[in-house]
C-alpha cells in the first residue's frame, strides 16, 4: 500500500515511513507549505500513485507571516481561500487518481493567541468547521487532529509543542492514533 503524507512544517518534521513498517510511505510535506504551494505541485503526488493520501495544509494560510510578526489576526477571507484551494486539490486528486483514498485532516491549535480573546484559535476551529462541511459534502474523510492536541483552553497543549506551532513527538504520536484506524481499514493489522 503507498501511503502519502501531503502538506507543510507539520508534516514535514516526522518520519512517517519509519512509523509506518508495512507500508510504502512517501512524505510530501515542505516547509512553509500553503494551499495554493500544494495545488502548484500536485503533479509530482499524481505521478507517485498512491493508494492513500493524508492531506494537512492550511495554516500557513492561515497565519500567514503576522504570526510570526505579532501582527493582528487574520481576516476571516483566509479561511474562505483555505476551504477554496483545498477542495481544488480534493478535485485534482480524485480525478488523477478515481481509487486513491483521500483523508483531510483539520488545522491544528496554535499555542499562542494575538489577543486576549484567542482570536487565533477561535478562526482554526471555524476554518476546520468549514472544511469538515465541504469533506462531508465531498463525501471524504475528515480526521479532526484539533480536538485531540488542544488543552482545555483551546491551545496547543504544552506537551504537544516546540515553539507554538510545531510539534512534539507526543503529538505526532496522537496523529498516529487518529489515523490508525483509516490505514488499518486498508491494511489488515
Amino acid at each position: 500500500m503507498r501511503v502519502i503524507f501531503l502538506g507543510d512544517s507539520l508534516t514535514r518534521r516526522f518520519s512517517w515511513a519509519e512509523a509506518l513498517p508495512g507500508f510504502v510511505v512517501r512524505n510530501f510535506g515542505v516547509d512553509g507549505d500553503t494551499t495554493a504551494d500544494v495545488l502548484g505541485r500536485l503533479s509530482l503526488v499524481l505521478a507517485a500513485k498512491p493508494d492513500v493520501v493524508f492531506l494537512q495544509i492550511g495554516i500557513n494560510d492561515y497565519l500567514g507571516m503576522e504570526a510570526w510578526m505579532g501582527e493582528s489576526p487574520p481576516s476571516a477571507g483566509k479561511m474562505s481561500v483555505i476551504v477554496r484551494n483545498q477542495r481544488e486539490i480534493w478535485q485534482k486528486l480524485q480525478n488523477g487518481l478515481p481509487r486513491m483514498k483521500l483523508h483531510v485532516c483539520s488545522l491544528l491549535p496554535t499555542a499562542f493567541p494575538f489577543d486576549d480573546s484567542g482570536r487565533t484559535n477561535e478562526g482554526i476551529r471555524e476554518t476546520n468547521a468549514r472544511l469538515e462541511r465541504a469533506a462531508r459534502e465531498a463525501g471524504l474523510p475528515f480526521i479532526c487532529l484539533y480536538s485531540r492536541l488542544a488543552d482545555a483552553d483551546g491551545r496547543l497543549a504544552d506537551e504537544y509543542s516546540q515553539d507554538g506551532v510545531h510539534l512534539t513527538p507526543a503529538a505526532y504520536a496522537v496523529w498516529l492514533g487518529a489515523i490508525r484506524p483509516f490505514l488499518d481499514s486498508f491494511h489488515p493489522p
